[in-house]
């Protein structure tokens, strides 16, 4: 089932208008919404009205990126429920920087990131917004109760005084605002009568309590359900830009997220700094001096284009808290003690400059256009120094570890370094360097970060499934490049303020000034972790996208995909191959050849008598002799050159990386001396010696004894076959959603629209090859004949659920559509289709034998019938463009 923001979208798909956005809200924000902000709100009122007369709590989830403004549509949500009567509203979240943060945007009206307009009006009334401990009676103003999940949890179930009673809370209408939901909730399926209520909750309290008892227990079950009262019109609505990518997750959430604005989405949209990698052999103090020139540099073109009171930031990132305090003495020594000398690596890095592995670490090219500056304005270095030492003075500079922290692994600040943090861009403020290990990865808004400099070594990768899992440290890197990625709003001529402005013009001097650098060490299998993270998570364009296939929806709803049968078989073990090992060879396997000899034999078979053809003619060499040799007797060169020979052949197991899958050898030599070196061959010549046998005899020998060996060898690799087809339920393969990341492609994006409208098409995306591409056009051309004779038609793209096994091998085979037609007479055919590029005929020809083998056994000879329906499957040969004449064939005697 599509999720619901994806039920939404195809409603306006169809036609369905979003709702305009009503002045009590736009006029009483501070900021304009974005688009994505403006659609998001929109998709809110479009849930409500298709939920009118529901008597349920309102329980939704906004999956919206980092830095995409979450918190201006938690505003936003608030005016539209105050306009609908409610009053009390609780925001909540795991982590108490992110209350301050959150107290900035809708409680302190001085802030500058203050998110309500300096008055609320709402018909024609000034309405009050304060923050609360506890809701009063009153019923005007609004009341923001802003906490963390376990203080929620310790005012409801630990007695206080003036704390929340739960008793007051069921009796009011509330809303409450979940940030950073991801960390709040992730296991649905906790048992409530284990809990330990009386406990408190702090900050040092498992993930695992916290779930079970704050998220599960205080939040679900006590103030949204109330315990199961009636008439209950609570709403949660999370925020987070990370749904866990786990099954229970996914489920649960399929029909909350009402909104989703991915990372891709807002790079795609260019109101983000754009990433760059700067990875470098250089120490981890000209790291840190690259970076400050990289300050320095950004300072300068800003101040050339004039662009006053340009503050970029520096966050320099540690592994440890005690490694993070000593980083951030020993900056303070070096900035103090810069001299000229500190600077003769830019000469190095100009002399050994040589282009990175991807076009896309750009950082490399910046550092010339740093070097090329530096040199073309006759800037001295001294006057870089004093620039340096003045702007990362101490004073500039801070650690989001104080010196009174004692704790070694959870960070530690004060209230007005916390405030220092969450105004960064302020024109007051500042601060230039921050040192931290991971306290602000999350909840910790800033737009003038520009440099982060990673001041260790190492990686925590792991494995999982097979498949490479990124560590903790990098996951938690990731996170600090997304605070770090959004813009910092600048004028340029008639462009807008806050968006990109030099994607077609990577020349231009100011383009520095909407990238984002992460500088680090060289070591290539991090870079290569932290690549494929970052292209993960959309914050690198690599050229791809994820699509979700699912089944259309009213396919899904439809008679026939819930009570059609689809027919496939099984791999099972071949009850009929023999055991033919090597030993088995030796014993069983005759290797006897005649060399040099001309042999005939005519005769004439008597149908009616045994015993009794008549031999018409038979010439045989005389005087033969049998010579027995072993494989190893023979030359080396000549058994390596037959190998070479056989080898050639396509998909020829002689090929040794091919052997060695299937057999247990190193080397060919193995394989000659240990393998099968003592297989006998007799060799029946005229001639008295093996040496007086040609190395062309010899060859041809080895060429037949190499060709009966591997016949027999193949029974014993491929030791499966496929069962007879039986039915299954059409729905247990295709009622779940596929998620694949493929290459963008313009012609499939142009068939996926088309497709969209069309009924007989019953998944909702599409992506092809050339040939499957190939294969829609034709059908889409020949639709209506399968339309004007079949009853009912349906063609369904196989994203890799369904397989089916070749009878004679047992060898798996994922046809990539299934067309099913129900003639007027309740016959169904099941037909496979399997589109095939010239490259692969050859190859996959024992495809179209097995197809053929399919339409043999179920069109032919034999009708297939269950729940009384009956069945004919078909399987056509593969369709090809530039060969189709035998597909076209059988396809044309579907329709006549």
């Amino acid at each position: 089932m599509a999720e619901l923001h994806e039920q939404i979208k195809n409603a306006i798909d169809f036609g369905t208008l979003k709702p305009e956005i009503s002045k009590y809200v736009s006029d009483n924000l501070k900021y304009d919404f974005f688009d994505w902000q403006k659609e998001a709100f929109q998709y809110l009122l479009l849930n409500e009205k298709r939920a009118e007369g529901n008597n349920e709590p309102t329980h939704l989830m906004f999956n919206m990126a980092t830095g995409t403004g979450k918190t201006l549509v938690m505003a936003s949500c608030i005016l539209h429920y105050y306009k609908k009567g409610y009053r009390k509203f609780i925001f909540f979240v795991n982590q108490k920087n992110i209350i301050y943060k959150t107290e900035n945007n809708f409680i302190d009206s001085n802030h500058n990131k203050y998110l309500f307009a300096d008055k609320i009006v709402i018909d024609d009334e000034t309405i009050n917004l304060k923050k609360v401990d506890t809701f009063s009676k009153n019923s005007e103003t609004i009341e923001i109760k802003l906490t963390t999940i376990q203080q929620l949890y310790n005012d409801i179930h630990i007695q206080k005084e003036n704390q929340v009673l739960l008793d007051d809370l069921i009796k009011k209408d509330i809303v409450m605002l979940a940030d950073e939901a991801h960390h709040l909730n992730t296991n649905t399926n906790r048992i409530q009568d284990d809990l330990d209520l009386p406990i408190e909750l702090t900050d040092k309290t498992s993930k695992e309590e916290l779930e079970k008892k704050g998220w599960e227990h205080t939040v679900i079950e006590y103030l949204l359900k109330k315990k199961g009262l009636e008439n209950n019109k609570n709403v949660l609505l999370e925020f987070t830009a990370t749904i866990p990518e786990t099954p229970q997750a996914i489920d649960k959430y399929r029909d909350k997220t009402i909104y989703k604005f991915g990372l891709k989405e807002f790079l795609s949209a260019g109101y983000t700094k754009e990433i760059n990698l700067l990875s470098s052999t250089l120490e981890k103090r000209e790291r840190i001096l690259q970076a400050l020139l990289f300050s320095w540099y950004r300072h300068k073109i800003a101040l050339k284009n004039d662009l006053s009171n340009w503050k970029p930031v520096i966050l320099f990132r540690s592994k440890t808290i005690e490694e993070s305090k000593a980083d951030f003495e020993e900056f303070l020594v070096m900035v103090n003690n810069l001299n000229v000398s500190d600077f003769d690596f830019l000469k190095n890095i100009e002399d050994k400059f040589t282009q990175g592995e991807d076009a896309y670490e750009q950082g490399k090219s910046r550092v010339l256009d740093l070097i090329t500056f530096i040199k073309k304005e006759g800037i001295n270095k001294s006057e870089i120094i004093s620039f340096l030492k003045d702007n990362f003075a101490e004073r500039n500079c801070i650690i989001t570890n104080s010196k009174t922290n004692k704790a070694k692994t959870k960070e530690n600040i004060d209230e007005d370094t916390d405030k220092l943090l969450n105004n960064l861009e302020d024109k007051d403020n500042h601060v230039r360097a921050i040192f931290t290990v991971s306290r602000l990865t999350e909840g910790w808004d800033v737009l003038n970060l520009f440099d982060i400099v990673r001041l260790y070594s190492g990686r925590d990768e792991g494995h999982q499934n097979r498949q490479r899992v990124a560590g903790k440290t990098t996951v938690s890197e990731i996170q600090l490049i997304g605070r770090g990625v959004r813009y910092y709003p600048f004028p340029y001529q008639d462009e807008i303020k806050n968006k990109r402005k030099f994607d077609e013009n990577l020349g231009n001097e100011m383009r520095v000034l909407e990238e984002l650098y992460y500088h680090s060490d060289s070591d290539h299998r991090y870079i290569d972790e932290l690549k494929r993270e970052l292209k993960k998570k959309g914050l690198i364009d690599d050229g791809r996208i994820e699509k979700k296939f699912n089944i259309k929806r009213d396919f899904a709803e439809s008679l026939f995909f819930k009570n059609v049968k689809i027919w496939k078989n099984e791999q099972i073990e071949n009850p009929e191959r023999k055991q033919r090992t090597i030993g088995y060879l030796k014993d069983n396997l005759e290797l006897k050849f005649d060399v040099e000899s001309l042999g005939i034999r005519e005769q004439e078979i008597d149908f009616d008598k045994e015993d009794s053809d008549t031999e018409r003619l038979n010439i045989n060499d005389v005087n033969k002799k049998t010579i027995t040799k072993t494989i190893k007797e023979f030359e080396k060169h000549i058994f390596d050159k037959a190998v070479n020979i056989k080898s050639k052949k396509q998909n020829s197991l002689l090929r040794f990386e091919s052997l060695q899958q299937e057999i247990d050898i190193e080397s060919m030599e193995d394989f000659r001396m240990k393998l099968i070196g003592d297989l006998k061959i007799k060799l029946v010549t005229v001639k008295s010696l093996f040496n007086e046998i040609t190395n062309k005899e010899k060859l041809e020998v080895l060429l037949k004894a190499l060709d009966m060996i591997f016949t027999e060898l193949k029974q014993h690799i491929n030791p499966h076959k496929g069962t007879e087809f039986e039915a299954y339920s059409l729905v247990d393969f295709f009622s779940e959603e596929v998620r694949k990341n493929v290459k963008k492609d313009e012609h499939s994006q142009k068939l996926e629209d088309e497709l969209k409208y069309e009924d007989w098409y019953v998944v909702d995306q599409f992506y092809g090859t050339s040939e499957e591409k190939g294969l829609i056009e034709f059908i889409k051309d020949t639709i209506i004949n399968l339309q004007n004779k079949y009853k009912e038609v349906y063609l369904l793209r196989n994203e890799e659920q369904y397989k089916i096994f070749d009878f004679s091998t047992g060898t798996g085979f994922q046809p990539d559509f299934i067309l099913f037609l129900k003639d007027r007479t309740n016959l169904h055919y099941q037909v496979f289709v399997e589109p095939k590029g010239d490259n692969l005929l050859q190859k996959d020809e024992w495809k179209n034998v097995f197809l053929k083998e399919i339409t043999e056994k179920y069109s032919k000879k034999k009708v297939l019938k269950i729940e009384g329906k009956e069945y004919n499957l078909i399987g056509l040969p593969l369709f090809n463009q530039n060969n189709n004449g035998g597909f076209e064939e059988e396809y044309d005697k579907l329709i006549n």
